[in-house]
């Protein structure tokens, strides 16, 4: 059983290394050190902490690919503006990184929600906001539609968003 046996905590510590890394990172132009960390870690966890490793790849880079799209959508309409504008209004890497790292937690620490799909809706209307909040007050990004305006379009983004990729990590790794 090993490492196995503590998944959820390894994978949650993990989560939030990284997700400070590309928050920080992009905070002190240092935009590519959180990707090169999920560059490093999500594999690793693949490897280690799951069992459908190649499921969990087919969701992993679904989930980054979608997470990119979506987040550029908020960019283009405004909902917020990352502090590295070298991207122009498409999402920065480190943006994206972070929804290939969102993904194993829905994969493990997640796992929980599977088929509880209106505990994924309020669970992503009200923490993926706050995700955003703490990434604004360390500088990475900044809500630019006003503050109930932007916070509440993500709410209504992330309510909907968990709930599909609980679906889509079902459908995809069959767990």
């Amino acid at each position: 059983m090993g490492i196995k046996k503590y998944s959820t905590p390894v994978n949650f510590i993990i989560f939030q290394i990284c997700w400070f890394a590309c928050v920080m990172g992009a905070a002190n132009n240092l935009g590519w050190l959180g990707p090169l960390l999920v560059l490093v870690t999500v594999p690793l966890q693949i490897r280690l902490l799951t069992e459908n490793h190649r499921g969990e790849i087919l969701f992993v880079i679904t989930c980054g690919i979608l997470g990119a799209l979506l987040e550029t959508l908020m960019i283009v309409a405004n909902v917020y503006t990352p502090v590295d504008r070298g991207w122009g209004q498409v999402s920065p890497p480190w943006m994206a990184a972070l929804w290939f790292n969102f993904a194993l937690l829905v994969s493990i620490s997640l796992a929980w929600l599977k088929g509880k799909y209106a505990a994924a809706a309020l669970l992503g209307g009200l923490a993926g906001p706050v995700a955003y909040w703490g990434g604004e007050k360390l500088g990475a990004l900044t809500v630019a539609a006003t503050f109930g305006r932007g916070y509440l379009i993500l709410a209504i983004m992330w309510a909907l968003a968990l709930p599909l990729l609980v679906f889509l990590h079902n459908r995809l790794t069959g767990a």
